[in-house]
């Protein structure tokens, strides 16, 4: 889920400033609807019955299929699922683990969101997991190259 955010988000718009990213993902409404637009984005499937109608709840964007009254989370099988933590900090968080090559610390990203170490430590595991999963997909096969820098060995 988080690699589909990630890509619809940030490599769409790769210029991406953080003032522009908190804006559009300032609240805990605009984030939530992300996920939704993002877990349904070919239409909503009951994961119960199949059926492709749904009731959209307006509290916390819930779907609830037409055919079963099924209720079916933007959040659930994703890493926001159970979070107790504001989607507003992960998804700074994800603009932070994202927006520089570099990644961002555990120590930095605690000081930034106004959380522990060990919480920033555990979003940042997931969040690169979910982009290492992103990357999987992008390679495969064989990998050829035009030409290869080695450094120079010596002998002792």
């Amino acid at each position: 889920m988080i690699k589909e955010i990630v890509d619809r988000a940030m490599m769409k718009y790769p210029k991406t400033s953080f003032r522009d990213w908190t804006k559009r993902f300032g609240t805990e409404r605009e984030c939530l609807e992300a996920v939704a637009r993002v877990r349904w984005s070919e239409g909503f499937r009951c994961p119960r019955c199949g059926h492709d109608k749904a009731y959209v709840l307006k509290r916390h964007c819930i779907r609830q299929c037409a055919s079963c009254a099924f209720q079916a989370s933007p959040t659930a099988g994703t890493l926001f699922e159970n979070t107790r933590l504001p989607l507003t900090k992960w998804f700074v968080a994800i603009y932070l683990a994202t927006a520089d090559k570099g990644g961002i610390s555990a120590e930095r990203l605690r000081k930034m969101i106004g959380v522990n170490w060990r919480t920033a430590q555990l979003m940042l595991d997931k969040i690169r997991n979910a982009m290492a999963d992103r990357d999987k997909s992008y390679v495969s096969g064989d990998i050829k190259t035009d030409a290869v820098a080695t450094p120079k060995l010596t002998q002792r």
